[in-house]
């Protein structure tokens, strides 16, 4: 099977073999790799020895997928958009709870500047908390929730525009 993904602003296609054990190629590198369905959106993955659990979250073509307290955020591409694909990403960007989770801390207010990679928001998940950050240099233009508010998942927590001057 083959994917499209643009993450970061890089088209990647990655193809996955399923067999006696199944193989993920990215860039014309296979990688063997277990994986297992936890619970719900939660997945088990085990690559080169090394456990790996993973939040995965699908609506439409956005696909988040939350690992070792890192938000990654990916958009399922068509061959087609794959091939006309120039640019990156632009416009608004949405910071989503990733499984059911408690909002732990606010790091940033309406208004303020972020960094792409800076921590927005602290959740807390499966008695881990866990910082999520901004996929995006940008400023924050809404926080939809509250310090302790219970969010389930796929609720969006806040929303980042990109600078005046980036667009």
């Amino acid at each position: 099977m083959m994917l499209t993904f643009k993450f970061r602003d890089q088209i990647y296609r990655v193809s996955m073999e399923e067999g006696d054990q199944t193989e993920i190629e990215i860039e014309s590198k296979r990688i063997p790799l277990e994986f297992r369905k936890i619970d719900g959106n939660f997945y088990s993955i085990i690559v080169e020895g090394k456990s790996i659990g993973a939040g995965i979250l699908r609506k439409g073509r956005n696909i988040q997928v939350f690992i070792d307290g890192d938000l990654f955020e990916f958009e399922a591409i068509s061959e087609r958009e794959r091939a006309k694909a120039k640019g990156g990403a632009s416009g608004t960007q949405e910071i989503k709870a990733p499984m059911p989770s408690r909002v732990v801390k606010i790091l940033k207010r309406e208004d303020e500047e972020v960094e792409e990679g800076e921590g927005v928001i602290v959740i807390e998940a499966m008695k881990m908390e866990s910082e999520l950050k901004s996929p995006m240099e940008g400023k924050i233009r809404e926080v939809r929730v509250k310090e302790g508010d219970t969010v389930e998942s796929g609720v969006v927590l806040v929303v980042i525009s990109p600078n005046e001057a980036s667009q």
